[in-house]
């Protein structure tokens, strides 16, 4: 465990529509590689460009473990979430989720079935493939348009909560499938509290952090309660200096205790490993419902995770020592033969 390589999906900057949050990345890259130097780990990181490249660069390195920072390949979102099994299937141990839940929570709508399958609140919806239209047997309200498999808020503006049946309801599936080449959700829009839930794995088991609730309080009557693109990493936006989150946030008893509860299911549902965030929506009588389970959600230091961390009194360094020896164990279990593996 002496040299770990930090692995991170290459971009090129500045470009884009969305290049603030494809440069977000590299805070990650330096928060992990300063706590491994702090930690007295040698590390190096690599930008990756595709799952080609990726497996010439395991078959040179000589290092067992990589910490994964991979958020997507240019084209392709899904390949990223073959990450862990290419590493596996070199001998390289991997942080964070396996290619299983990475996959499950890509497709948000298809994750949302999953877990609505299994007893979980989760808004209701429908998804449109490219090409298709609004379903005509939506009840009337307002809905929030998205596309499925995107993360960072990308496709989500201001302008993203329609009421259904509309013109705009239409005129929003059509610019996610032109622009992003996927499936669009719409998903009832659930209008009051917005709580972040981050979870790591301790001694094989979920462990849910302090929830924060996003604070909406300078907000104007008529402005809509949301944590868009724009609020998320566009400095000079409205939202992005006043949706601060409020750290643990203000829940009574049995609201907390069926937020763990529903985080810690969630994950199970989904098979999740190592860390993650699960987002919840309360409406107006305080019910909760899991916007999306986030594996590899975004760890650099100002983002909610690290803030979950220090709630929790778990220093950072701390946090990318204790994802070390689950890759490791990961690594040595898959090269168990069949019959010597755990069930």
């Amino acid at each position: 465990m002496k040299h770990v390589l930090i692995l991170y999906n290459q971009f090129e900057a500045g470009s884009g529509a969305f290049a603030e949050s494809c440069a977000g990345v590299l805070d990650q890259v330096r928060a992990v590689a300063d706590s491994l130097d702090a930690l007295g780990l040698e590390s190096e990181a690599l930008a990756v460009a595709d799952l080609r490249d990726l497996a010439g660069l395991l078959s040179r390195r000589p290092e067992k473990l990589v910490f994964n920072l991979i958020e997507e390949f240019a084209g392709s979102i899904r390949d990223a979430c073959a990450v862990p099994a290419l590493c596996e299937a070199f001998g390289v141990g991997c942080t964070g989720n396996g290619t299983e839940a990475l996959t499950l929570a890509q497709d948000k709508h298809r994750a949302k079935m999953i877990l609505a399958s299994a007893g979980l609140p989760c808004p209701a919806g429908a998804a449109v493939r490219p090409g298709g239209c609004v379903p005509g047997d939506l009840p009337e309200g307002l809905y929030i348009v998205k596309p499925a498999c995107c993360d960072a808020s990308e496709g989500i503006g201001a302008d993203s909560v329609v009421p259904v049946p509309s013109a705009r309801a239409e005129a929003l599936v059509r610019r996610v499938h032109e622009q992003f080449g996927q499936t669009a959700i719409i998903e009832a829009f659930i209008p009051s509290r917005e709580l972040n839930v981050s979870v790591i794995e301790i001694a094989g088991r979920p462990r849910v952090l302090p929830p924060a609730e996003i604070d909406f309080s300078a907000f104007s009557e008529g402005q809509l309660r949301l944590v868009d693109y724009e609020a998320k990493w566009v400095s000079d936006s409205f939202g992005y200096h006043h949706t601060p989150r409020i750290l643990p946030a203000r829940l009574d008893e049995s609201l907390a205790e069926t937020i763990v509860t529903l985080a810690e299911r969630a994950w199970n549902v989904l098979g999740c490993g190592g860390y993650a965030r699960v987002d919840f929506r309360l409406d107006e009588q305080d019910r909760p419902f899991i916007l999306e389970v986030n594996p590899n959600p975004d760890i650099s230091p100002d983002a909610g995770f690290a803030a979950a961390l220090a709630a929790a009194d778990i220093p950072y360094e701390r946090f990318v020592w204790m994802m070390l020896p689950l890759a490791d164990l990961r690594r040595r279990r898959s090269a168990l033969p069949l019959a010597g593996r755990p069930a």
